[in-house]
């Protein structure tokens, strides 16, 4: 498989479709290696796809609806086998081990938002390996993208993480239910956060309604400088207690975290 320089704007994309991207709160060291020491419900990513301008916009403008998730599992179900199945009709397969950029765009391109959710969690057992790294690395692209949106000079990570937690709040409330998005969620505000007080500025309120959330956020802050690396894994997070934020346990009597914290998105 060939990898290639990771994608450092949204208007440089790779000329295929692999390309090594690390999580926005993936450590250096982690972002170079492609690990984070991680193992068990936390799936890793051995190589990161992105899908084309064009395909990242056709698949966020198409509409949720009002289908429940389970509906919106089915369907997406359905409509990548169909896109499979023109795919080989016209003589060219899906086959993820040397795709090319129209193949994942022909692929993943129309699906609504909550698709790349759906697969990425596989809630329903009915995705398979390729499909749920490919939807978690098209989650991250979008999250990255908005982002550097924010930032485009790399000068100012007080607007990138901003947009980051703006990113976050506008998921469905299917995925803001899962541990990934918990996850995800504290880490950025942490940065924030952090970046804030680092340069002698109060951050502004970011906290979120979320008990796990703040949960996360708060042992986050525990760790202060070693915190980076500790809820990044490149992979959809599953299980809490496999980040190597968890790895000395779960803390006890997390106020509002009752029955949360087996949480499995």
């Amino acid at each position: 498989m060939k990898m290639i320089a990771p994608v450092t704007s949204a208007t440089q994309q790779p000329p295929a479709s692999f390309a090594m991207k690390p999580s926005p709160f993936m450590s250096e060291a982690e972002a170079k290696t492609g690990s984070s020491g991680s193992s068990g419900s936390v799936r890793g990513l051995a190589a990161i796809i992105t899908l084309s301008t064009m395909a990242q916009l056709s698949l966020s403008n198409q509409a949720v609806g009002n289908k429940d998730f389970a509906t919106t599992t089915r369907d997406t179900r359905a409509a990548i086998d169909a896109k499979y199945a023109e795919m080989a009709a016209q003589g060219t397969p899906m086959d993820y081990m040397h795709a090319t950029q129209d193949s994942w765009d022909t692929v993943y391109g129309g699906l609504d938002r909550r698709s790349p959710f759906a697969i990425a969690s596989n809630s329903s057992g009915s995705f398979s390996k390729d499909e749920q790294d490919t939807a978690q690395s098209i989650m991250s692209q979008q999250q990255g993208e908005a982002m550097m949106a924010a930032d485009p000079t790399g000068r100012n990570p007080s607007a990138r993480y901003r947009a980051g937690i703006a990113f976050l709040k506008r998921a469905s409330d299917d995925e803001k239910a899962s541990s990934n998005w918990a996850a995800q969620r504290a880490a950025v505000q942490f940065g924030y956060e952090q970046f804030m007080w680092d340069n002698g500025q109060a951050p502004d309120n970011a906290d979120s309604d979320s008990p796990l959330v703040r949960m996360i956020k708060d042992a986050l802050e525990g760790l202060r400088d070693k915190a980076a690396g500790s809820v990044a894994t490149g992979g959809y997070i599953e299980d809490l207690t496999d980040l190597p934020l968890f790895c000395d346990g779960m803390p006890t009597g997390a106020a509002g975290t009752e029955g949360l914290l087996d949480l499995k998105a």
